[in-house]
C-alpha cells in the first residue's frame, strides 16, 4: 500500500513539473507585446504564412478558420495560447 501511494505521488509530481516546463517554454504574451508584434508583422492587413514564420511555429494552429491567413483576432488568440513568440531568426 505504501509503495503504490509513493508511485502515485511521483507520477503526479512528474506531470505537474512537465506542465510547468511546457508553460515556461511558451508563455502567453502580454497584450502589449502581442500588439507590438502584430504591428511589426502585419500592421493593418492579415498575416500570411511567410510573414508569420518569424513569430509562429505552427501556422495551422493559429489559423483557426483555415483561410491561409491570420487575422488580428486569430493572432490575439494565438498570443493568449502561447503560440506566438518574439521574433526568431529563420534558419
Amino acid at each position: 500500500m505504501k509503495l503504490s501511494r509513493t508511485l502515485y505521488l511521483v507520477a503526479a509530481l512528474s506531470l505537474s513539473a512537465g506542465a510547468a516546463l511546457a508553460e515556461a517554454a511558451n508563455p502567453a504574451l502580454s497584450a502589449d507585446d502581442c500588439r507590438a508584434i502584430w504591428n511589426t508583422a502585419a500592421g493593418r492587413s492579415d498575416l500570411s504564412a511567410d510573414g508569420a514564420k518569424p513569430y509562429i511555429d505552427d501556422f495551422e494552429a493559429v489559423d483557426t478558420n483555415r483561410d491561409k491567413k491570420i487575422s488580428n483576432a486569430e493572432f490575439k488568440a494565438g498570443c493568449a495560447a502561447g503560440l506566438v513568440h518574439a521574433f526568431r531568426k529563420q534558419q
